[in-house]
């Protein structure tokens, strides 16, 4: 594995995700939750970031980026302590990566990935690390 990964996504001149994964079904590449996530309200922009983030996981893992691999990387946000689940959080939420299938075992066990999005009017850059598991992973899958 590596250890950082990165990717770039544009999204500049596009209307919908369909466009972002070409021949990929959205279904393969998004998760049921992603694609709820991102269809509820959100702009384009946001399908490009968890794509962006996808990505460089897969480069993090040194897995190729078929629509199955790109699926068994779920990127959602992820509540901080500052935000309580029930009320309007201010300070925004950084991405969380939930790996899934063969993924997993890329990782490893000891292993947590992070990850960074940042986003322009027409592109998503995403950096992904691998760092060892802290205290406040130990509540995620």
């Amino acid at each position: 594995m590596n250890r950082w990964g990165s990717a770039m996504v544009g999204f500049a001149g596009l209307s919908r995700p369909q466009e972002l994964v070409g021949d990929m079904r959205l279904e393969e590449v998004y998760t049921a939750a992603e694609r709820l996530r991102s269809g509820y309200g959100r702009t384009l922009q946001h399908w490009a970031g968890r794509l962006a983030g996808k990505y460089a996981v897969l480069r993090l893992l040194g897995v190729s980026p078929t629509a199955e691999h790109l699926g068994q990387a779920e990127v959602l946000p992820r509540p901080t302590a500052n935000c309580a689940k029930t009320a309007v959080c201010h300070t925004g939420h950084p991405p969380a990566v939930r790996l899934g299938g063969a993924l997993r075992a890329a990782a490893g066990p000891d292993r947590q990935i992070r990850l960074s999005l940042s986003h322009t009017d027409g592109k998503v850059l995403a950096v992904a690390v691998a760092s060892a598991r802290l205290p406040e992973d130990e509540n995620e899958a």
